[in-house]
């Protein structure tokens, strides 16, 4: 069991700080669309002149801010939002990552009720499937999903349950689709129409399902823990005894032995301490009524 990580344990801020930072170098050389790196227009609001129109303007709007999140501390201000920065850029350098700090979603569940405001968590849990989907539509299946969709669905769950409804249970089925497009209709049905390749190129056709899945799981479930509205509840009885566990749903990898891309649904409680996260699941012999 992994140990539990505590705000005010060395570690948090060490692990924090230095994924932060190996993030956000990478910022400096990013150039958006508006042909400017980030750094770049950060820089435009350093050189504002004092005592200039600009800067009484800019002065205003952060002191609006200010009275909006109710911050009379400069010093509040200044630690409340570097912890947030801190653990949002450490989160965009561990996801994805196919090392040990792919398992940082634990460590962010671990503290998160301490350091992040709901708002916060639900913001973090959009930009976690966002990132989800944009590494999903970038391969060379292109898992094509509407605009928007992380507010309302995982694009991994979409994935997971598109491999598993048609059968496509090794990485050489699945780089035969040229396209595969969600649809979600007004009635949030999901369906997918689908292309297939003339002919795969195996030297650049590529996919491997435990770097793509396997390590982006765990965040996908740091995001449902962030959304109240993935929280469910299940009726058990286990050894003569009844209860009510909070859960929210997943997949996990089966490991038979055929080496095969397969998955199945799991259900991952969240009443019980976050070292546990993960690496938990709900016996569903046991589940008399779910989705309380």
């Amino acid at each position: 069991m992994a140990k539990k990580i505590k705000k005010d344990d060395p570690m948090y801020r060490e692990a924090l700080s230095w994924m932060a930072y190996r993030y956000a170098i990478g910022i400096t050389e990013y150039v958006g669309r508006s042909g400017k790196s980030e750094a770049e227009r950060y820089r435009m609001f350093r050189d504002i002149e004092f005592d200039t129109e600009e800067f009484h303007a800019l002065a205003g709007a952060f002191m609006d801010f200010l009275k909006r999140k109710k911050i009379t501390d400069i010093v509040q201000l200044r630690d409340k939002y570097r912890e947030n920065d801190l653990i949002w850029l450490s989160r965009n350098y561990a996801m994805g990552r196919h090392s040990y700090v792919a398992s940082h979603c634990e460590d962010i569940i671990s503290y998160s009720d301490e350091v992040l405001s709901p708002q916060r968590k639900e913001f973090m849990a959009h930009d976690i499937r966002r990132e989800l989907g944009d590494h999903l539509r970038f391969q060379s299946f292109f898992f094509d999903l509407p605009l928007g969709i992380e507010r309302t669905h995982s694009p991994l769950d979409l994935f997971l349950r598109f491999i598993t409804e048609n059968d496509v249970d090794t990485e050489e089925k699945l780089l035969e689709y040229d396209h595969i497009q969600v649809i979600i209709s007004p009635e949030g049905e999901v369906s997918y129409r689908t292309e297939k390749k003339d002919k795969v190129d195996k030297e650049k056709d590529y996919f491997s399902a435990m770097w793509s899945v396997d390590d982006y799981i765990g965040w996908d479930e740091l995001a449902s823990y962030f959304l109240p509205s993935c929280h469910k509840k299940c009726r058990m009885v286990y050894d003569g005894k009844e209860s009510i566990v909070p859960y929210i749903d997943s997949w996990a990898r089966i490991w038979d032995g055929s080496g095969k891309m397969q998955y199945e649904r799991v259900k991952v409680p969240i009443d019980k301490r976050p070292g546990f996260f993960r690496r938990s699941f709900l016996v569903e012999e046991c589940i008399v009524e779910e989705n309380l």
